[in-house]
Parts: structure tokens; C-alpha cells; sequence
């Protein structure tokens, strides 16, 4: 291997330079050539690099971070315009589907929608009721004294199931809207609570109108919402008590006996929806109202309504009606039905409600 630095023919080794320290010192025209830094050599520290070295290390790891957030966002965005244009593509074939659809078929549709909605509800309600218990089972262990039996706040939608309405304006409204959904949603599929020792009434009935269904609409509209209605006047009294937004009426109805004496009165709810080719026309009655007491010495009326009007063609309309509700055999105290015996009761409710009937399907051609 050949040397690093010919000192063979280096000047400094000359004869004046008898030691080494004299040769370390002594003067020279030309200095050694520089020795390349080797394996064994250790270069010397400079800070200033290694900040510099630090900084670029940053940079690099910022600028690999930042691509690949680029790339990640590049990704998602391919993801929505791709997302997007499938579910396009999938509402198309929907409406197509819709579209050439049977009557039955929409129908269908609707009822397993319905069914899936209901599932989901059912579900969310047995998680609630168990979250109580597991509430309950750990106050119970707790507490010494036992608690005061008492609805917890997230029992939701106990008021408008009960159909109880509560004092407050907001609950009253959204008591309201969650009765009618709930009589919306099981359209054809409704029914009072049955008990025993009662009178059950199911009425159903289908008829064509020669009238488009949304002028037809308008005017049954006009005739439900109207309490001075001449029509109505020979089945009951009618009072509008509140409202709750469009296409909504809380109303007092009160029947009398032939000779004008009240027997029943009633707290109907009622609500209109109004789709693409049909109108649903919802009402129930409210049993517990504080702001509407109830009247001794007569019924309360349990009815639940849906009369739906469904296009048929410019010039002709079906309408479908289903009442169904009960009343207790043994009229209240002070009631003008108290003397009377049961079966005779019967009669009378079956004559009054075929009455009712009659009437409104006259005003309602």
C-alpha cells in the first residue's frame, strides 16, 4: 500500500532539524500536504451541522406526513364521487322499479318498511327497559331505604302511548305529532285497546268518488276541520280546542241523545298527510287531557280513524275507511244510558254509530 504523505521527499526532514520537536517546529516553506480523514481519524464536531442535519430530518418526516394525508384525501374523495355515483345509479333504478310498480306491490313496500321500523323500535325500547333494570338492580343495592317506584326521565314517549297530553306546550306538541305518526304508520292496521265488558266497534268500508282525490281531499279536509259544519251538526258538537302546526286539529266533540242530552264526549286528534297519489286523513281520541278534564256523567270517546283517499284516476278517487273503538257496557254514573239494561245499550250504540256513518258518507261524495 503506498503511504498517505511521501516523506521521503518532504524538505522538512532536513539536517538542522536534530529532534523531533525541532523538526515539529521548525520552519517551512511549503506545509504538508492535507491527510485525507480516514477509518481511524475522527472528524471533528461541528454543531451548526448538526442542526441542519436535525432540520432536514424534520422536513423529510413532514413532507412524508403530508403526502401521504394527500394521498389519503385523494382516496376518500375518489370514494364519494364513486359512492355517489352508485347511489345515483341505484335511486334510478328505484324510481324505475317504483315507476312499474302494482298497487299491491307499493303496498308491500310500504308494509315492510313499516315492519322494519317497528323491529328497530322494539329494539331501541327493550335496550332502554333493560338499562332500567340494571339501573334499578344497583339503586336497589345501594341504597338502605328503598326508592319511591317513579318513571325515569329517559322513558320517552310514555305520554303519547298512554294517549295522555301533557300541561307544557312543547310536550303537548310533540305528544301530538307522535300520536298521529304512531296511527300513520300502522295505517289499516289500527285498534283500540280491548277489554273486557265492552262494546267493540269495527266499521271498514270502500268507495269510489268521482273527483280527483286531492279536490276530494280538500273537501273532507274543510268538513272535519269546520265545528260549525252543517253536516255535522245532526251527529255531534263540535269544538276546536288547539292546533299544532298545518294540517292538524284538536277537537271536542260532544254526542247527544235524540232529545239533545249529552252522553258521550270525545277529544279527537286528528291530522292530515298529503303524498304523491294518495291523502291519509289519521284520528284518536285523547283519554287523559288536565287542560281538558273530563265531564261527569259521560262517556269518553276511544276511537281510532284512517280514512285514505288514493288516486285512481284525474277524474276519479278511492276512498278507504276503518274506524275502529270501544266503549264500556256499564255506562258511568249520572250517565242518561244508566238505567237501562245492556243489551238495549248495544242497540243503541250500534244504531248511533251506523247513523254517524251514514252521514258522513253522504257529506263526504
Amino acid at each position: 500500500m503506498e503511504p498517505l504523505v511521501d516523506y521521503d521527499g518532504y524538505e522538512g526532514w532536513g539536517a538542522d532539524a536534530t529532534t523531533l520537536f525541532e523538526l515539529l517546529h521548525a520552519p517551512t516553506a511549503d506545509a504538508p500536504p492535507a491527510v485525507a480523514p480516514s477509518a481511524g481519524v475522527r472528524k471533528p464536531i461541528n454543531e451548526d451541522d448538526d442542526t441542519s442535519s436535525d432540520a432536514s430530518k424534520n422536513s423529510t418526516a413532514q413532507q412524508r406526513y403530508r403526502k401521504r394525508q394527500k394521498r389519503e384525501l385523494d382516496y376518500l374523495r375518489e370514494q364519494v364521487a364513486e359512492m355517489s355515483a352508485h347511489l345515483s345509479v341505484l335511486k334510478s333504478i328505484r324510481s324505475m322499479e317504483t315507476d312499474q310498480s302494482s298497487f299491491w306491490e307499493k303496498k308491500a313496500r310500504v308494509q315492510k318498511l313499516s315492519s322494519q321500523k317497528a323491529a328497530q323500535e322494539n329494539t331501541r325500547l327493550k335496550e332502554a327497559v333493560e338499562e332500567q333494570l340494571k339501573i334499578a338492580e344497583t339503586l336497589d343495592q345501594l341504597l338502605v331505604k328503598r326508592p319511591k317506584l317513579a318513571a325515569f326521565p329517559t322513558m320517552d314517549m310514555v305520554e303519547w302511548k298512554m294517549r295522555r297530553m301533557p300541561l307544557d306546550d312543547a310536550g303537548r306538541h310533540a305528544c301530538f305529532h307522535a300520536l298521529m305518526a304512531d296511527v300513520y304508520d300502522r295505517a289499516f292496521k289500527v285498534s283500540a285497546n280491548t277489554a273486557e265488558d265492552a262494546i267493540l266497534i269495527d266499521v271498514q268500508a270502500v268507495s269510489l268518488i268521482p273527483s280527483h282525490f286531492m279536490d276530494a281531499g280538500m273537501h273532507i279536509w274543510s268538513i272535519w276541520c269546520d265545528p260549525n259544519h252543517s253536516a255535522l251538526k245532526g251527529i255531534f258538537e263540535s269544538k276546536t280546542l288547539e292546533t299544532f302546526g298545518d294540517d292538524t286539529s284538536y277537537l271536542e266533540q260532544i254526542e247527544s241523545l235524540r232529545g239533545g242530552r249529552p252522553y258521550l264526549r270525545r277529544l279527537a286528534a286528528m291530522k292530515r298527510f298529503v303524498e304523491d297519489d294518495r291523502i291519509v286523513f289519521v284520528m284518536n281520541t285523547v283519554l287523559h287531557d288536565p287542560k281538558h278534564p273530563p265531564v261527569d256523567g259521560l262517556y269518553s270517546g276511544n276511537d281510532v280513524v284512517t280514512l285514505v283517499l288514493e288516486r285512481v284516476s284525474d277524474t276519479e278517487s278511492r276512498r278507504r275507511l276503518c274506524l275502529h273503538g270501544q266503549l264500556p257496557i256499564a255506562p258511568p254514573p249520572g250517565s242518561p244510558l244508566v238505567s237501562n239494561p245492556r243489551d238495549l245499550i248495544c242497540d243503541f250504540i250500534l244504531h248511533e254509530v251506523t247513523h254517524t256513518f251514514d252521514v258522513l258518507d253522504q257529506v263526504m261524495q
